[in-house]
């Protein structure tokens, strides 16, 4: 079964998502999750309650069931290796429009901007990163 507290985690699990992909519902490419992906995300919850969970957001507005295409990539370069093939489509869920302007995404959003920042000025002030790479 679904609770309140799932349709939440699931909202906030895929905010999560688009945060940082390109962070813009008019972006070509949203950040598209499969309900297995889901599923594997979040522990604990059945299939049954993912779904109807996923059907409640659609039912919102907040979420659409959609599909993402996964083009040839070409490469122009003089190596033919690089030349890749393209790909089976990703069905899953996405934010819609509305999701954008939400409380958890301007929040969301707010917190990876600040997020950024602070990791822009550690790199100007030529802090170092938290960890190194050992020869």
């Amino acid at each position: 079964m679904y609770d309140a507290k799932l349709k939440d985690d699931i909202f906030n699990l895929l905010i999560h998502c688009e945060i940082g992909l390109y962070t813009s519902y008019h972006a070509p490419d949203r950040a598209v999750v499969s309900i297995s992906n889901i599923i594997a995300l979040l522990q604990g919850v059945t299939k049954y309650g993912a779904r109807m969970a996923l059907k409640s957001l659609v039912k919102d507005g907040l979420i659409e069931y959609t599909s993402q295409g996964h083009p040839a990539l070409v490469s122009y370069g003089e190596v033919p290796e690089l030349i890749a093939d393209a790909t089976p489509p990703t069905n899953g869920y996405a934010l819609t429009k509305k999701a954008f302007n939400t409380p958890e995404w301007k929040q969301a959003y707010k917190n990876w901007c600040k997020s950024m920042e602070e990791w822009a000025n550690a790199d100007m002030r030529g802090e170092e990163d938290e960890w190194t790479e050992d020869d």
